[in-house]
């Protein structure tokens, strides 16, 4: 908004004229989107890149039922987000969380005609997440991006129904130090799926739970 100058100020008239204003720059070119690191893709954005994640394979994986309630911690700009809205159906919810504002924006206008998805933004180091209300906490590629792993799938679990599972994957040379945070932090691996080119998938459930 532009500040008018002297509104409360009676001019004196030996004042002189003021000067007529400036020209109107030009209206600048649309900003285009920025380039954002560490937030994934869109599926159909690079056929590569859908190679290398197999976003079908992977959503099959996961063995979502309609109507279920999933997290997608860490979304991003919403990579497997559609896919996973499309498993739950529209009795089902997923609940898009991330740190990001400017992939939060994107991923909003992505997923505003869709109403069983929620895209919300969070703390860096708390979940976010209703308790006991999800099925499937959903964290791909993230949890390298976590201060403390064992520390924050410790904060996830009560947000698991009494059979929920947390379903991790990255590149399998991420695996190990992952499997030992879930184990400090009271989960079992429960599962695992090994049909992916380059990356594990993962099944954890709280051992007290099994």
């Amino acid at each position: 908004m532009t500040a008018t100058t002297g509104a409360c100020r009676r001019e004196s008239a030996e004042e002189k004229p003021r000067e007529p204003a400036a020209a109107s720059a030009a209206p600048s070119a649309p900003k285009q989107p920025s380039d954002l690191h560490g937030v994934g893709g869109v599926e159909g954005a690079q056929l590569a890149y859908d190679e290398f994640r197999q976003p079908a394979r992977f959503i099959a994986a996961l063995g979502i039922a309609p109507g279920q309630r999933i997290a997608d911690v860490g979304a991003g700009l919403g990579y497997f987000t559609p896919r996973l809205a499309d498993a739950v159906g529209p009795a089902g919810q997923v609940v898009a969380t991330d740190i990001n504002d400017e992939a939060l924006e994107r991923l909003r206008a992505r997923m505003s005609g869709r109403k069983n998805v929620v895209v919300r933004k969070v703390a860096p180091d708390e979940p976010g997440l209703e308790p006991g209300a999800y099925d499937l906490i959903l964290l791909s590629e993230v949890d390298h991006f976590f201060a403390d792993r064992v520390a924050y799938l410790r904060r996830l679990r009560p947000a698991l129904t009494p059979n929920g599972r947390v379903a991790v994957s990255h590149l399998r040379a991420m695996r190990p130090p992952l499997v030992a945070a879930a184990e400090q932090a009271g989960y079992a691996v429960v599962s695992e799926f090994d049909g992916l080119p380059s990356h594990y998938l993962l099944f954890l459930q709280p051992a007290s739970s099994r």
